[in-house]
């Protein structure tokens, strides 16, 4: 029980202090880019928060069981070098009773990653995506700007020759309307006026045409006005998006997946996604059981050591995944058979390794 409760303490406080600067690390990186984007975006203090919010769960899936790989190789690093495993196996201490804390966080990783993966991804995808929308809404509403093609809003072209009063009087206006699946429109004015309430866009168009034409082309309408109010319901507009395939639930996944013939591409696409999330997860679990042996076979000193093997098992997961991946979408296995694989591959080597340390023939003493 104390030696249980000593190595759970030296890997719960390596595991956090990894967890803690990956996240920091990769957060950082990250916003710099994306506030160089949004640098004109007028962000509020609030918007700020919400990002960070939306943009966590990325960083989890992969810091996570990168974290828990991490902190296992480290410690099983420091026990080796300080002889510690030495005096462990002098008293008669098998190496798998070693394993109990490390099995612990495994589990802990596995259900913490589960839950981002599952509930967590899918939500902050859809609400970063709604969240961009949002900026762009307050982008139009700020104004149109002169000479510049706008495509702010999806299915949606703006084009003004001259602009004044911050943009919301403008002469000469061109109009693409594409955000009707059965027809697309073209609108001409020689002025017009921009109003934004409670999330409809205005335009106030005056002295001007309507051209609209079929998808098929088969039927074409043409008429002029005076005055024309064309309102554009922006929110409606983002909820008729379609969901992209890393915004859908797991239940989503599957029916749009069974939606299409088998062997159809769309249905290999959606199921790859559904049982990636499904197995993905499972590297929190099994790179750490790998971790432990090759730790104890370290006996190099140093963090850099540790943290490049570490990269190392993490990448080579990772790369697993993507050539199982590919041999799916190749029709050469199915989805499930192929993202499974890796982690069965993963085992095996754990086991190999735990067998190998249990044995004398790494690790300790050797």
């Amino acid at each position: 029980m104390i030696l249980t409760r000593y190595l759970s303490q030296e890997i719960s406080r390596s595991f956090l202090a990894s967890f803690l600067a990956l996240n920091v690390l990769l957060l950082i990186s990250r916003l710099v880019t994306l506030l160089v984007d949004l640098a004109n975006e007028q962000l509020r203090a609030f918007d700020y928060f919400r990002l960070v919010l939306f943009l966590a769960p990325y960083f989890l899936t992969f810091t996570l069981p990168l974290s828990a790989l991490l902190a296992v190789i480290l410690v099983f690093m420091r026990l080796s070098q300080d002889q510690e495993l030495l005096a462990f196996e002098s008293l008669g201490i098998p190496f798998v009773r070693l394993l109990t804390p490390v099995v612990a966080l495994g589990l802990v990783t596995l259900c913490l990653t589960y839950l981002v993966t599952i509930r967590y991804l899918p939500w902050s995808k859809r609400a970063f995506r709604t969240f961009l929308f949002e900026l762009t809404e307050r982008k139009i509403a700020r104004g149109i700007p002169a000479k510049t093609f706008v495509n702010w809003l999806p299915g949606l072209s703006i084009f003004v020759e001259e602009a004044w009063r911050e943009g919301r009087s403008f002469a000469l206006v061109f109009i693409v309307d594409d955000t009707d699946p059965r027809k697309r429109g073209l609108i001409f004015a020689k002025r017009g006026e921009l109003e934004h309430t409670d999330g409809t866009l205005v335009f106030r168009l005056y002295h001007g045409s309507i051209h609209v034409v079929n998808r098929d082309y088969t039927q074409a309408e043409e008429l002029s006005f005076e005055e024309y109010v064309y309102r554009l319901d922006a929110a409606k507009l983002e909820k008729s998006r379609r969901r992209s395939r890393g915004e859908m639930t797991l239940e989503e996944l599957k029916k749009r997946a069974l939606s299409y013939p088998p062997g159809h591409e769309k249905r290999i696409y959606y199921l790859l996604e559904y049982y990636q999330r499904l197995t993905f997860p499972w590297a929190a679990f099994l790179l750490p059981l790998i971790a432990a042996p090759l730790g104890a076979s370290i006996r190099a000193s140093g963090r850099g050591v540790g943290l490049a093997l570490a990269a190392g098992l993490f990448l080579g997961y990772y790369f697993l995944q993507s050539g199982a991946s590919s041999l799916a979408q190749k029709g050469w296995l199915s989805p499930a058979v192929a993202l499974v694989l890796p982690n069965v591959i993963l085992a095996l080597i754990a086991a190999i390794l735990i067998w190998a340390a249990q044995k004398g023939k790494i690790g300790i003493g050797r």
